[in-house]
């Protein structure tokens, strides 16, 4: 039974950490494509204020009129978050950035596929695997302890019903017993006045025959 319950606690455990990291994946990774798309928005209207050729002579590096360096500044910056945005996104599906050029790299690839890289060590693997299992156990320990408690409120509970049960019996042969002394006495006394007078009737019957 002992190892039924904790087989069962660490299916709890693993499951909800599960669904809760895929919930809070999607959620995260929904929150960052809406704020692209209204960023990308913002850029598409400031574009056609500005001109696409005045934006590809910004980038270039040639000057621009006063007027206009507003809005390239913007639109740079914009684009400057979106590729933040969309490495948050690469991350959070399991890639990482490469440390030599900067580009994110798939979490199945061992070494970068733009520069040739090697991506991260056995010993960092090893170190989050032994992470994600103390947090798991750590999940697990509390699902055992609230089930502990509960088991101990409805231990608690039965003890009340039976005191209840116990207080209402004994309550019902308390009135059980008066109701059947209250019935004897009823009883003795309508006896003992049928005796008086059956007693009575023969002390006629005994005069009569005297006379």
């Amino acid at each position: 039974m002992k190892d039924f319950f904790e087989d069962l606690g660490k299916r709890i455990g693993e499951t909800a950490e599960t669904m809760t990291n895929m919930a809070g994946e999607a959620i995260e990774i929904q929150r960052l494509k809406s704020q692209i798309r209204t960023l990308a928005r913002g850029n598409a209207v400031d574009l056609m204020e500005l001109g696409k050729s005045i934006y590809d002579r910004y980038k270039a590096g040639e000057e621009v009129e006063e007027s206009a360096q507003g809005l390239c500044d913007a639109i740079k910056d914009r684009e400057t978050t979106i590729r933040e945005y969309e490495k948050k996104i690469s991350k959070i599906k399991g890639a990482s950035e490469c440390s030599k050029c900067g580009k994110m790299v798939g979490k199945d690839m061992a070494f970068c596929p733009y520069c040739g890289e090697k991506v991260g060590s056995a010993d960092e693997t090893e170190y989050e695997t032994a992470e994600s299992e103390a947090a798991a156990d750590d999940y697990v320990g509390q699902v055992k302890e609230k089930m502990a408690d509960a088991a101990e409120k409805a231990a608690d509970k039965a003890d009340e019903a039976a005191k209840k049960v116990s207080d209402m019996a004994e309550k019902a042969a308390a009135k059980t017993g008066d109701i059947a002394g209250k019935a004897a006495e009823k009883t003795g006394e309508m006896a003992e006045k049928a005796a008086e007078k059956i007693n009575d009737a023969a002390e006629k019957v005994s005069d009569k025959l005297s006379e």
